[in-house]
């Protein structure tokens, strides 16, 4: 599995979110609170499974340790989500209004022409929150090792 480096991320920022990398990221971060609740059961085997597999590290995750990722696992689920939401609902413009989220675009942020807004909203809402979710990822990725205990060599 590559892992992406810090340098080799920082060299390709363009290229991130068209990688493997965000994704095996944002399903560490989808699985994590099922992890985080089964860490009572299982000490944390799930989770340092998850890591290994998603993330490209090893941890050291116990029972402790694992309900005390549990606030982060469920933060980190909502601000995933979101992100990705922001990058679909306007990159896709258009689609709100097939399902009943449209308004008046005279009035909306690059409007009065439909196609004014759908640009605004592609390039300052869709097209920056792609570049932007790998490093959130990266972040969010980097407090569940922290608290679930690096392993070092």
């Amino acid at each position: 599995m590559t892992v992406l480096t810090s340098r080799s991320l920082t060299a390709a920022w363009w290229r991130a979110p068209f990688t493997a990398e965000p994704w095996r990221r944002t399903g560490y971060v989808l699985a994590s609170p099922v992890a985080a609740l089964l860490a009572i059961a299982d000490g944390g085997r799930l989770q340092r499974r998850l890591a290994g597999a998603l993330l490209g590290r090893e941890v050291r995750a116990t029972r402790l340790r694992g309900i005390a990722a549990l606030p982060l696992a469920y933060i980190s689920l909502v601000i995933t989500a979101y992100g990705w939401l922001l990058v679909a609902m306007n990159l896709g413009y258009p689609v709100r209004w097939a399902i009943g989220m449209g308004g008046s675009y005279e009035h909306a942020w690059g409007g009065p022409t439909f196609a004014g807004a759908w640009a605004f909203h592609a390039v300052f809402g869709g097209l920056t929150f792609l570049f932007l979710m790998p490093w959130i990822l990266r972040g969010l990725n980097a407090l569940h090792v922290r608290i679930l205990g690096r392993c070092d060599g």
